[in-house]
């Protein structure tokens, strides 16, 4: 984190590396100069999103999307993130001791989506396979595309339905909406919804996962505080996307030549803002590596700055919220399983612990 920027080539592209706080918001709010057509790669697997548009196009589009997950939307969806939350729970909570990733973080997220768009219930269980192999197709190419695929022929008829039909969701708000007034098509309203699985379903999930994660690190003082102190979760949920956050890095496309410090960047340059480094830089955050409680930043980089900014910020936070007082609720002394594998944050692109194993009363 000594150095502010560096330059590396790998699999034939070269990037410009940001790993500074103050810089990497600085790339982040300045939308002309750094452009997200950098994101274009995913559309091989999502279709064109919003996460690859500029100016107009990003604002009008965005515009289309905004009001599903303005506060007034989730405080209406609280009641059934709720209810999925405590069903979860409720499969393992006779057991005494569960994985809290796979049981827990890894299906609810997905489950509160399915919702959102308006899937049935009886499709979660596939849904939630061919979402896992499309948000891994960086894992797995070949897995990703045919699951890009799958979807799209899921959603099709449901999307012709909702067109005939309208109903109070997702795919209803897409499909009776208007960009400069011309409606999206068929394909383009399919790549919005494949969209929410990885925006909203994978990250949300590495962010619970790494919640709990810090809580179980000292039970006795972290996890029990929280408990008999409710007000406390907000900030937990805030030190941990600071801590850990659960994308590392994003792309943007310099539109020009550009310097960042002494640093030049050509046309068209790639940069990589490396999240995670800026919110652990420590001329930004005193003692950046430990996670601190009573630290009380919520300044972090984890949902980004200017025109991109987290479209589903408040939703993610609804859902770190709901599951983190299910878990307070449901499961009395909760602790790491002494008999598993200590467990590990990892990841390159994503982070979060690949398994949590836990034993409670």
């Amino acid at each position: 984190r000594q150095q502010r920027i560096a330059c590396f080539t790998a699999m034939g592209r070269t990037s410009h590396v940001v790993t500074r706080y103050d810089d990497i918001a600085a790339v982040l709010r300045d939308g002309d100069t750094y452009s997200s057509r950098a994101n274009a790669e995913v559309s091989k697997y999502m279709g064109r999103t919003i996460i690859e548009m500029d100016g107009k196009e990003h604002t009008r589009t965005r515009a289309l999307l905004s009001t599903m997950f303005v506060p007034r939307a989730m405080d209406a969806l609280a009641p059934v993130a709720e209810a999925l939350a405590d069903a979860l729970i409720t499969d393992f909570a006779h057991a005494g001791r569960a994985d809290l990733v796979t049981q827990l973080t890894t299906v609810f997220p997905v489950q509160v989506i399915a919702h959102i768009i308006g899937i049935p219930a009886a499709d979660y269980p596939r849904f939630m396979r061919w979402s896992l192999d499309l948000i891994g197709f960086a894992r797995d190419p070949a897995k990703g595309l045919a699951a890009s695929a799958t979807l799209r022929d899921y959603f099709l008829p449901v999307i012709r339905a909702r067109r005939a039909e309208p109903r109070d969701d997702v795919i209803t708000r897409l499909v009776t909406g208007t960009i400069d007034g011309a409606s999206l098509s068929d394909d383009e309203v399919v790549s919005f919804l494949r969209l929410l699985l990885p925006a909203g379903a994978e990250t949300t999930s590495r962010l619970i996962g790494n919640m709990l994660f810090a809580l179980l690190a000292d039970p006795a003082q972290r996890l029990e505080r929280v408990r008999a102190d409710r007000t406390l979760i907000p900030w937990v949920i805030e030190e941990t996307l600071r801590w850990e956050t659960p994308v590392l890095f994003v792309a943007r496309q310099a539109t020009h030549a550009t310097r960042i410090g002494d640093y030049e960047v050509p046309a068209n340059g790639l940069v990589s803002a490396v999240i995670a480094s800026g919110n652990r830089d420590e001329t930004h955050y005193p003692d950046p590596d430990t996670w601190d409680l009573d630290r009380r930043a919520d300044d972090h980089l984890a949902f980004g700055f200017g025109r991109h900014f987290c479209l589903g910020y408040h939703l993610a936070k609804l859902e770190a919220r709901t599951a983190l007082t299910a878990v307070l609720e449901r499961l009395p002394r909760l602790r790491l399983d002494p008999d598993a594998e200590p467990p590990r944050i990892t990841g390159l692109v994503f982070r979060s612990p690949p398994a949590l194993r836990v034993r409670f009363d």
